[in-house]
């Protein structure tokens, strides 16, 4: 038996349930997974569709670090009679592999948002949004290591099952300003709005808190090719909490009619966890993102201050035929 495999694993644990903010997993650039920041996110996109992905792998120092992927494919419909609203329709999975049984959760969802647009400008949006989910959990139970284990001993106990399946609800509201030169928008949402059941043994008070977010972005034009783009997001879920803040500086390389090729680099940081450089290159209607957790909790010396990479990609498309009024591109 590995005993500094069974040592390393309880540190982990213990370490993570102490220092860890939120009880979801979680995503760095939390800006590239818009359905887990918020519902009304769906169709508010510069194009008229978007496929997007996020894979995370956490705790690299670990036996077996934790994984995490989630693709969207989000659609924006034009609305109204000016064809200045948005509806929003997307499609989420959310999967995520973490710990020594292989606990594996997938999230199915469905959104859909409406956003209003109003002002002498036409530049600004209210907009809301609600997700329904299916979600599965399993674990391995052979995998798990027992006090019984120990000077080869065999584990005696046994659990109802290694499944469980629940739906869910989310609902979320933002707002959004527009213009040429700086936008902005602020949201809140909540998630698990029914507190679903998740148990292995018939245990009715297994439940999953909600989850309270708040998120805010801002663009503002430096120059004619520099966008300074500071974001931050606040998680409040039961006893755990979260907050994230930092911001990206866009350099815009060419832009025109056909050609759209664009840098950025940030920095984020989340709260008493982590130190989050980001860096992310646009060409044309492709998008690539790729950031780094730095450890800077009490979990630094265990982990040698790996937190772990996280990669996005975004592919923005337009559909011939299916055109918005006036509508300012978002930025975020």
């Amino acid at each position: 038996m590995n005993l500094r495999k069974i040592f390393f694993s309880c540190v982990f644990a213990i370490a993570a349930s102490t220092f860890l903010f939120a009880q979801d997993a979680h995503f760095s650039q939390f800006y590239e997974a818009p359905l887990l920041l918020n519902p009304s996110r769906a169709g508010f996109i510069n194009g008229t569709y978007q496929l997007s992905g996020v894979y995370k792998s956490q705790w690299t120092s670990a036996d077996i670090p934790f994984k995490t992927i989630n693709g969207t494919l989000n659609l924006n419909v034009p609305a109204g009679k000016n064809k200045n609203n948005i509806f929003g329709i997307a499609f989420s999975d959310f999967a995520d592999k973490a710990g020594d049984a292989s606990y594996t959760t997938n999230h199915f969802d469905g959104t859909l948002s409406f956003h209003k647009n109003f002002g002498t400008d036409f530049n600004q949006y209210i907009g809301a949004g609600i997700t329904g989910s299916f979600a599965s959990t399993t674990f391995d139970y052979s995998k798990l290591i027992f006090d019984e284990n120990f000077m080869n001993g065999i584990n005696s106990e046994s659990i109802g099952t290694e499944k469980a399946n629940y739906t869910d609800l989310a609902i979320g509201a933002e707002y959004n300003f527009l213009n040429d030169d700086r936008q902005w928008n602020g949201g809140i949402a909540v998630y698990h709005l029914f507190k679903p059941t998740v148990s292995y043994s018939g245990n009715g008070e297994s439940t999953i808190y909600r989850k309270y977010v708040l998120n805010f972005g801002y663009a503002k034009e430096i120059s004619s090719s520099i966008t300074a783009m500071p974001k931050a997001a606040a998680f409040i879920q039961g006893p755990s909490k979260e907050l994230i803040l930092g911001g990206d500086v866009k350099f815009d390389l060419t832009q025109n009619s056909t050609t759209n090729y664009a840098i950025y680099a940030g920095v984020y940081y989340r709260v008493g966890d982590a130190l989050i450089p980001k860096f992310r290159i646009d060409m044309g209607d492709l998008c690539i993102g790729f950031s780094y957790d730095f450890t800077t909790s009490g979990l630094a010396e265990i982990s040698n201050s790996k937190g772990g990479p996280e990669l996005s990609l975004i592919y923005k498309g337009r559909v011939k035929g299916i055109s918005a009024g006036r509508i300012y591109n978002p930025r975020f």
